[in-house]
């Protein structure tokens, strides 16, 4: 009883609460009711309409607290007046204001009163022109966000009444700013964080950056730059400086002097034809622990990397890293450029190189100094023309995780290329010439497992011998030409799990062209051109847990087709050409869960073999030709605890010739009742007959049970009494 009354109070309270949130005007609905949440003590999210009317904080969130005030207002469809029914006091609370609107020129009346304001958040309000000073009184803002508007001149925007002023971030990105003049954000010497991308900037010859010595992120991203002119050269705190998409030709020194401070440096999609040695040096002094500096090149016009200098390679070891106790790893990205020729010590300046992406470019020969990417992970030569591969480029990549060799012009893997390299963990070589492969040359995988793709090769043969490929978990051969099944050698693979074979040319397989490890335990051979499977083909396969047959050419499955897959769960062999099927033929596969023949064309299922079967088991029996009789005894059968199978698809139809909506066929012949229909009764009478009679042995055992503990029991006990 003293709790409902606690809870009636606490209920109270809090309806008390909101009605004083909501003001005396209710029906006016500005802020409505329902739009008003607390979340703790003086934490508010209030969503307004129009304009910020009837809504006051409770007496306890006002003047003094022992706790602080948050009020987060949304104000929708806003219109562009100060009314005088608004309460000041309220707006003084306003920590965090998000405004939509559709205006296109705006003096902000309402930002005068809302003193305490931290963030401010005008994105997509379509304005064109801010007049006036209209964050003058907001000395408390650290987050103002402007971005997505259509805003041309942002001079004299950025005053305020107290200095320093305490704003950290400033997004202006996707508007229509074409000029920056140089004191635009002169009075904003707090600033970290400043976002002009996505603008139409072209020119900073007037250094709109000189007083921004706090700064630490720089988005100047797609604009229209031609040249940085020294504009940057104060920022001496800069960290990551994004210029993607650009125009610009050339960066040296005197354009960009920090350049050595930066972590972040993405000058991108611009027009750059030479790699200058500035671009690879840092000076890991401005560096934080664990950093990793990120050198994005990508999609420009360059065409060679040339060796470092003599004066890089100098400064890379008087840059001494355990000197300073930081670990540094840098990633460079190159894709995507016109480059042919990498020198033999083109990346010495770089310290700990863990990503490095050559993709789409048109090298021939990748032939490095092994020394400088000992520490890589990631090696990226995909889309390129190389067509060999050298051991003395890759025997120091100790680390390397994953390797993409896809579009180029392999037709096969060197001796010894990769026998260094431990910790691979994906390979792609897909889209290469390779035919045959007598050998991986790779000796072991990582110790997680290892993936390794070589579909659309042309493959035809690829035998592994022992010692190779060891922890190969994954192995992809799609859309080759395999055409024999015994020319794929894998048994040795005896850690090998996944094995995709689809989309090639295989016909028939056997007990005699099979060679997988019985470590599989996923089998995808959908899309070949299977015309008959033979027994025992799969006998060896005693931990497959999925087999894909899908999209063949199977008219029938015989007897010992699926011997020895006794831990298979899921079978796919939709979309063949099988008309008729007997659940006999599936008696091996004891543990199956999950059974497709959709769009076979199929008039009849006999399932009278899985009345006893281990498992629920659904059968998927789309696009079939089953009859209504069929079905309807089907699911009969399974409904009544006759069957485990139970028929399925994967999207119900509403047609009048369905079952449950499972669309059927309505025929009036009996020739296929008779084939087999008349069978199923004595098969259900089996089952009620074998339940019965386990029913009457569980009784049996248990009056056994009972008359040993009852009867025979205490008259041991007597006797042994009497003995004593």
């Amino acid at each position: 009883m003293q709790n409902f009354v606690n809870r009636r109070s606490i209920m109270f309270k809090v309806n008390q609460l909101l009605l004083m949130l909501a003001g005396i005007s209710v029906a006016s609905c500005y802020c409505p009711l329902e739009d008003i949440r607390s979340t703790g003590k003086c934490e508010f999210f209030i969503t307004c309409i129009n304009t910020i009317r009837d809504v006051s904080l409770p007496p306890t969130c006002l003047e003094a607290t022992n706790y602080p005030v948050s009020v987060h207002v949304t104000l929708n469809e806003a219109i562009d007046r100060f009314d005088n029914d608004v309460d000041i006091n309220f707006l003084s609370t306003i920590t965090f204001l998000k405004i939509s609107a559709n205006w296109k020129e705006s003096s902000l009346a309402l930002l005068q009163y809302t003193s305490r304001l931290r963030f401010l958040d005008l994105a997509q309000t379509c304005l064109e022109r801010l007049s006036g000073s209209p964050f003058y009184h907001l000395s408390r803002l650290m987050e103002l966000n402007l971005s997505h508007n259509k805003l041309t001149e942002i001079k004299d925007l950025f005053v305020f009444e107290n200095q320093p002023n305490r704003l950290k971030k400033l997004s202006l990105a996707y508007n229509a700013i074409g000029d920056v003049p140089g004191y635009a954000f002169e009075e904003l010497s707090s600033l970290t964080e400043l976002d002009l991308s996505y603008n139409i900037i072209s020119d900073l010859t007037e250094e709109p950056f000189y007083n921004l010595t706090k700064l630490a992120i720089l988005k100047l991203n797609n604009n229209r730059i031609k040249d940085l002119n020294g504009a940057l050269n104060s920022l001496r705190n800069l960290k990551h400086l994004y210029l993607r998409g650009n125009e610009i030709q050339n960066i040296d020194d005197s354009s960009l002097k920090i350049i050595e401070h930066l972590e972040t440096f993405d000058v991108s999609l611009n027009q750059l034809e030479k790699i200058k040695p500035i671009m690879f040096s840092r000076h890991w002094n401005h560096f934080g622990n664990h950093s990793v500096c990120k050198i994005i090149l990508s999609e420009n016009q360059i065409s060679n990397i040339p060796n470092a200098t003599s004066i890089e390679i100098s400064s890379r070891y008087v840059r001494n890293l355990d000197k300073h106790s930081v670990d540094i790893f840098t990633e460079l990205d190159l894709s995507a450029n016109s480059i042919e020729k990498i020198e033999y010590n083109a990346f010495q300046s770089l310290i700990r190189v863990i990503s490095l992406n050559l993709a789409q470019n048109r090298i021939v020969e990748f032939i490095v100094n092994p020394d400088d990417l000992a520490c890589v992970k990631f090696l990226n030569l995909s889309s390129n023309y190389i067509s060999h591969l050298y051991f003395k480029s890759f025997y120091r990549m100790n680390n390397l995780h994953n390797l993409d060799l896809s579009y180029n012009r392999l037709d096969f893997i060197p001796d010894m290329t990769f026998n260094n390299n431990y910790n691979l963990k994906l390979v792609n070589m897909t889209y290469n010439e390779i035919e045959k492969l007598d050998g991986l040359h790779i000796t072991m995988f990582h110790p997680e497992g290892g993936v390794l793709d070589l579909s659309n090769n042309g493959l035809y043969e690829l035998k592994v011998p022992y010692g190779e490929g060891m922890r190969l978990v994954t192995l992809i051969l799609r859309s080759n030409n395999i055409s024999d099944c015994s020319l794929v050698n894998l048994q040795h693979q005896t850690e090998l799990q996944y094995l995709d074979v689809s989309k090639n040319l295989i016909t028939w397989l056997d007990k005699s062209s099979v060679y997988l490890p019985s470590s599989l335990v996923r089998l995808d051979l959908t899309c070949n051109n299977l015309h008959r499977i033979g027994p025992s083909s799969f006998g060896s396969l005693e931990n497959l847990q999925y087999l894909y047959l899908g999209h063949n050419h199977l008219t029938e499955i015989d007897y010992g087709t699926f011997e020895g897959l006794s831990s298979l769960r899921n079978l796919d062999l939709s979309y063949n050409r099988i008309t008729y099927l007997d659940s006999k033929f599936f008696m091996d596969l004891k543990s199956l869960q999950t059974l497709s023949v959709r769009s076979n064309a199929m008039q009849f299922l006999d399932y009278k073999s899985w009345y006893y079967h281990k498992n629920d088991l659904q059968v998927y029996v789309d696009n079939n030709n089953l009859t209504c009789e069929w079905l309807r005894n089907a699911l009969a059968d399974f409904h009544n605890g006759y069957s485990r199978m139970e028929p399925v698809v994967l999207i119900s139809s509403g047609r009048v010739n369905s079952v449950e909506g499972i669309p059927c066929m309505v025929d009036d012949s009996a020739a296929l009742t008779d084939r087999s229909y008349n069978t199923m009764t004595d098969e259900r009478l089996l089952v009620v007959t074998k339940k019965i009679l386990e029913a009457l042995e569980q009784q049996t055992n248990f009056l056994m049970y009972f008359r040993h503990v009852l009867v025979d029991k205490p008259k041991h006990v007597k006797s042994s009494q009497s003995s004593a």
